[in-house]
């Protein structure tokens, strides 16, 4: 495999390589086979972070070895995608003589209106939560209704007050707020609180 194919790789096609092989591995192997410490394959699930060229290298020779048909498939998509970039190489310089492309300073207003009116849920359940955080185990699922529990009943919160009032330990509770922020669910007042973003129906 070319050493330099993962430069090639757009960061959503990396995100997406990664997310699979986590479905089909688990995180925990995977971040053993590449690597890599388990809260950055955490980030790589839920597309917070994502890989570098060096780790992307890595998770492509697994890909490789473990699951070929996953590995065939995003590189001839990306063989696809050069395919359609260079075919289309001549018609995008056509159109720069005889049609001047519009200033994309034009397109700004438009797409920032749409940032500003996306729409957050303001209630959500705990099994709506379950399936977006991709919390299965049982275990897990009794730990996050009990910190989602103590959440709901402070209006501001430090990591350090729902571990003391859950009993977890402090990577715990950091962890799961990591994730509950990174989907929505919970929002940072300052530097060291947090509130929950939702009224969470138990």
């Amino acid at each position: 495999m070319n050493e330099g194919v993962a430069k090639f790789m757009p960061l959503d096609m990396r995100t997406r390589i990664v997310q699979e092989l986590i479905a089909e591995m688990g995180i925990r192997p995977l971040s053993n086979a590449i690597g890599v410490n388990s809260k950055t394959v955490y980030k790589y699930k839920f597309g917070s972070s994502r890989p570098t060229e060096d780790t992307m290298m890595r998770v492509l020779a697994v890909a490789k070895e473990k699951h070929p048909a996953l590995f065939n498939k995003y590189i001839e998509e990306l063989r696809n995608n050069f395919s359609v970039a260079l075919n289309n190489l001549s018609s995008l310089e056509l159109q720069s003589i005889e049609e001047p492309v519009a200033p994309v300073k034009s397109q700004q207003p438009e797409i920032l209106e749409h940032e500003i009116h996306v729409e957050r849920p303001t209630e959500a359940t705990k099994f709506a939560i379950y399936e977006k955080l991709g919390v299965s185990n049982p275990s897990d699922r009794m730990k996050l209704v009990k910190i989602l529990a103590i959440m709901q009943g402070i209006e501001s919160f430090t990591l350090s007050d729902v571990a003391q009032k859950s009993n977890f330990t402090l990577e715990t509770i950091e962890k799961y707020t990591d994730m509950l922020f990174k989907a929505g669910y919970v929002e940072k007042t300052s530097d060291d609180n947090h509130r929950l973003a939702v009224k969470i129906q138990m």
